[in-house]
């Protein structure tokens, strides 16, 4: 007897690099800080675009970019936690039409030099969420 194993497929962005306005003191905010952002998406399933080899079968990964860069150059950030968050509800809200293919969303960032003595690997956020499916009723 055969175990019948599921593949596992993930869609991964790496060190999206992007200068933020991150602070909590307005000195520390004026000059923008690089920030480093990696956006996890794990598929209930495979996507269809592993056969069907259309962009609308799976997600498309440019829209993702670009609707974060858009969010982090339209505000001010106090706290790292805030700007996580922020990007996981635009990129949840960008995904809309793609939940039933999605099991989850796993935003981290890295606040690459943040002004603490002795702190040289950075400091780093995460937040994760497992989607609903809408019930139809």
């Amino acid at each position: 007897m055969g175990l019948d194993v599921k593949p596992l497929c993930e869609l991964l962005i790496r060190d999206l690099r992007l200068w933020v306005h991150l602070g909590y003191s307005a000195e520390e905010k004026f000059h923008p800080q690089l920030m480093s952002i990696n956006v996890d998406f794990t598929f209930k399933s495979p996507p269809l675009g592993l056969t069907t080899d259309r962009l609308e079968d799976t997600i498309c990964y440019l829209e993702v970019v670009q609707n974060i860069q858009s969010l982090v150059q339209s505000k001010q950030f106090n706290l790292i936690e805030h700007l996580t968050y922020d990007i996981y509800t635009t990129v949840d809200s960008l995904l809309r039409q793609k939940k039933h293919i999605i099991s989850s969303i796993r935003v981290t960032t890295h606040k690459v030099a943040p002004s603490i003595p002795n702190v040289y690997g950075g400091v780093f956020f995460t937040y994760c969420s497992a989607l609903q499916e809408q019930e139809d009723n």
